[in-house]
């Protein structure tokens, strides 16, 4: 009688950009022929997890992650909630899952978000696809909350920032678990001072967008539709003479996009990395991956080659014991 083969389970973390890390863990898992079970991710990795269980290989989703326009699925909105609607990015994502539901996946699939309306975790498993991702990446202050059945969700960062819990609860014999908050890694993000602007390209192109898209939210502000149609065109006329964009970016281009964008970022990534490293200090997992990450930041989408190749580093280290373990070497 042939034994029973062990079941994979592949926990994916968040962390913006560096989420692109697992695109290199799964590259390798790939070459290599090993089956996974079952996949759970948070924010990013949510996103990759979802795309691969949906049938993307990872040569696939290594040139989307190196020729997407990342600038362009950025929607400011008047900052309320949060400074991005992220109406593009569910786009994008549900066209990366072929607008399918987690009943459509090949494999078993879960998102981490936070219900902030009930205050707990919830791990979507059914339904939407692309919305539940949605949900998961909605990081507090930047994205505005995923708004499903009238309930808010948040970013899973914030309560499960590593989900290998939830593989093990849905039926994993052993776990690889992706730690993209380790202490090899570089430091959080932190507001620059004066005129210096961060090194990603990415905030470059966004300090100009979001000008002109604040611009434009002011002007509809100031002059609502319900006005006579003549009055808004004379007003709006010399709005823009005075308030034009070319020297409204001039003034405002030295300084930085906008600053409370790194604060917040910074501030749950703090909160995130203690709490991760407090949960993998006592989590049994068979494999923690823990990539090193150094001198690239959150917001370094420009940078998905590098992260891609710190992933497969971080994999073919632990490869040839994930064969034995799975007995299949």
């Amino acid at each position: 009688m042939s034994k029973k083969r062990l079941k994979l389970g592949l926990a994916l973390g968040g962390g913006a950009a560096r989420g692109l890390i697992h695109i290199g863990v799964l590259k390798v898992l790939h070459k290599h022929h090993i089956k996974i079970d079952y996949i759970a991710g948070t924010s990013m990795g949510a996103v990759i997890g979802a795309a691969y269980a949906g049938g993307m290989m990872p040569n696939d989703l290594e040139e989307v992650a190196k020729t997407t326009d990342w600038k362009k699925i950025i929607d400011f909105t008047i900052p309320k909630a949060g400074l991005l609607k992220g109406d593009l990015i569910q786009k994008k994502i549900n066209e990366l899952v072929k607008g399918k539901d987690f009943e459509d996946l090949d494999i078993p699939f879960g998102a981490v978000a936070y219900n902030l309306t009930k205050r707990q975790r919830v791990v979507f498993t059914k339904g939407h696809l692309a919305r539940a991702l949605r949900a998961s990446i909605s990081l507090p202050g930047i994205f505005t909350p995923t708004v499903i059945d009238r309930d808010h969700y948040i970013d899973g960062v914030v309560t499960d920032p590593t989900p290998f819990d939830v593989v093990q609860d849905m039926g994993a014999d052993i776990v690889i678990a992706v730690d993209l908050y380790n202490k090899e890694k570089s430091k959080p993000a932190k507001p620059v001072e004066g005129p210096t602007v961060e090194k990603s390209s990415l905030f470059d192109d966004l300090r100009h967008k979001f000008i002109v898209v604040e611009l434009l939210n002011i002007k509809n502000y100031i002059f609502p539709e319900r006005w006579p149609k003549f009055i808004r065109r004379i007003l709006k006329w010399a709005f823009d003479k005075i308030l034009y964009p070319a020297r409204i970016i001039r003034i405002l281009s030295g300084r930085q996009l906008p600053e409370i964008t790194q604060v917040m970022y910074a501030s749950i990534d703090i909160l995130s990395n203690s709490y991760a490293n407090e949960r993998m200090k006592n989590a049994d997992v068979d494999f923690k991956i823990v990539p090193k990450i150094q001198d690239i930041d959150w917001a370094d989408f420009d940078q998905a080659e590098k992260f891609i190749q710190i992933g497969e580093e971080a994999m073919k280290k632990e490869i040839s014991r994930l064969k034995k373990k799975l007995k299949l070497s």
